[in-house]
């Protein structure tokens, strides 16, 4: 829903200033990359669902796996992606914080 409403300050939040993503492309992309591509309008995404959640709770950190299902537009070119990722979560300053991600495009 944050990405889809465009809400960056959940995201500048939920993110850990030194998180990184690993695309499924095998590109290592920092939180200001992705911020300032998914705010910037190079990407709109106009519909989004995450599900198959699940949560592995270790007490200060976690490993989040899922399902993500996205549509929109890319750099002016339509999208439509379902990726598997992996988020790992420690808490900070007693907030969850998300510390690492990857992506994996899914053939479904």
């Amino acid at each position: 829903a944050s990405w889809v409403g465009d809400d960056d300050k959940y995201h500048e939040r939920i993110l850990a200033d030194d998180w990184r993503v690993i695309d499924p492309t095998g590109n290592i992309l920092t939180k200001e990359d992705v911020l300032r591509e998914a705010f910037s309008g190079e990407r709109n995404i106009t519909k989004g669902k995450i599900d198959q959640v699940s949560v592995r709770d270790f007490g200060e950190w976690a490993i989040v796996t899922g399902r993500t299902q996205m549509a929109g537009t890319y750099q002016g070119q339509k999208m439509d992606v379902t990726l598997r990722f992996t988020d790992v979560f420690v808490r900070q300053e007693g907030e969850w914080r998300c510390v690492a991600s990857q992506g994996t495009f899914v053939n479904e």
